[in-house]
């Protein structure tokens, strides 16, 4: 009979907090940028179709 042992891998190695927090600011501040000097709003099919829809009256 022979004995075998199953390694737990547990040593997966996840990005620092700081890392996240730093990749993130770095993409929110993009957006912000490219919205506040270039006027650009992105495709029409990524946000809200209408803010202010008008609705029918019965």
């Amino acid at each position: 009979m022979t004995a075998t042992t199953f390694t737990l891998v547990t040593t997966v190695r996840r990005p620092h907090r700081l890392t996240t927090a730093l990749r993130a600011i770095r993409a929110f501040g993009g957006a912000v940028a490219s919205v506040a000097l270039l006027g650009d709003h992105g495709p029409a099919e990524a946000g809200v179709r209408d803010p202010h829809p008008t609705y029918r009256s019965h």
